[in-house]
């Protein structure tokens, strides 16, 4: 079997793509194409890392002038005809698009050549590129059943996948310290930088003994991880600054809880692994990662803290909430009850039928 599977714009569609494909292989499945943008930061994501890839030059359309729209257009004709040539040259048996303006048309011309289609939807409230696709692709795939909201008149074709999710994710249940707490902070992949200014003024607030009781492992992004290193130093707080790191397995299972965006990977492994967290949504992606994080606060495994509201303060208090071992106990329960499926697994298996 040939599986194309196309994903890009964002490493939050990309590294899911990229677990499918891993699984596809490992299985022997069958064979895999992987389709990404053009952009070099989808180019990196993916080089070196085993799989055979192609590019399109689509863009998303940044701006609603007249050179940004020729440009968007130009780029998207271009990409249409080179879609046309991978699926006439590559042959798929399936089609598998996990989001992002480049999985759109050779997704669509796939659909409409009688090529088998399913699409992934990683957050709660679909992407535009996922909104128009469902009414041409034979299944839809879904990260959290809440999504099922947002597909009204699909029901039939969705189904319940999960997300899939990096490799060796684990949680020890040893016993942890009572009065020292690892704090892991994740600003997405390419860092936040409200999250990286306003954690190391919070914690400065405190006193020195709830100071001390901290070990904060923060990935803050390349180009502010020596700023966020000179604030806790400051301080002087127990750290480890990353730029980004590939090690998110051994980070997770090491840390007590977590503050971080909610983008729709980071919150399914929260979820899968059962870490407490607080949550600060991007709140410039069209309000899907406040959603995302509805999802964990209704659970009761996540604080939802809006960026419109966050003051040093309020982050202070949320912090000393979770230096509390049975608060810490008592999310992390709430969560080991949530259904949790292997997607890569019910992929497959559709896949194959």
């Amino acid at each position: 079997m040939k599986v194309l599977i196309v994903a890009g714009g964002t490493g939050g569609h990309i590294l899911p793509a990229m677990v499918l494909a891993r699984e596809i292989k490992t299985r022997n499945v069958g064979q895999v194409l992987f389709v990404i943008s053009s952009r070099k930061q989808d180019r990196d994501i993916i080089a070196g890392k085993g799989i055979d890839f192609t590019t399109l030059p689509i863009i998303s359309l940044q701006s609603k002038n007249i050179f940004a729209a020729l440009n968007f257009l130009a780029r998207l004709f271009i990409g249409a005809i080179k879609s046309a040539f991978v699926l006439l040259r590559f042959k798929p048996d399936a089609v598998v698009g996990f989001g992002g303006y480049v999985s759109g048309p050779i997704t669509l011309l796939a659909s409409l050549s009688g090529i088998k289609t399913i699409i992934h939807e990683q957050n709660v409230y679909p992407g535009k590129a996922n909104r128009i696709l469902a009414k041409f692709v034979n299944k839809i795939a879904i990260s959290f059943p809440e999504a099922k909201n947002y597909l009204k008149g699909f029901e039939s074709k969705i189904i319940f996948s999960g997300n899939p999710l990096r490799e060796g994710l684990k949680r020890d249940k040893k016993e942890r310290q009572e009065n020292i707490f690892n704090v892991l902070i994740i600003g997405g992949s390419q860092g936040a930088h409200r999250l990286n200014t306003i954690i190391p003024e919070a914690i400065s607030l405190m006193h020195i003994s709830q100071k001390n009781a901290l070990i904060l492992t923060h990935i803050a992004g390349k180009n502010e991880k020596e700023e966020v290193e000179k604030s806790y130093e400051k301080i002087g707080i127990k750290n480890r600054v990353f730029s980004f790191t590939e090690n998110m397995a051994r980070l997770y299972n090491e840390c007590d809880f977590a503050i971080s965006r909610a983008g729709a990977m980071t919150v399914s492994e929260l979820l899968t692994l059962a870490i407490p967290a607080i949550l600060v949504p991007y709140p410039y992606a069209g309000g899907h990662q406040r959603l995302n994080a509805i999802v964990l606060e209704k659970i009761g495994s996540g604080i939802l803290m809006e960026e419109k509201n966050l003051t040093t303060h309020n982050m202070r208090d949320a912090i000393l909430k979770l230096m509390d071992r049975n608060i810490l106990k008592n999310m992390s329960g709430l969560a080991e009850n949530i259904e949790r499926p292997d997607a890569c697994k019910i992929l497959i298996k559709e896949l194959c039928k």
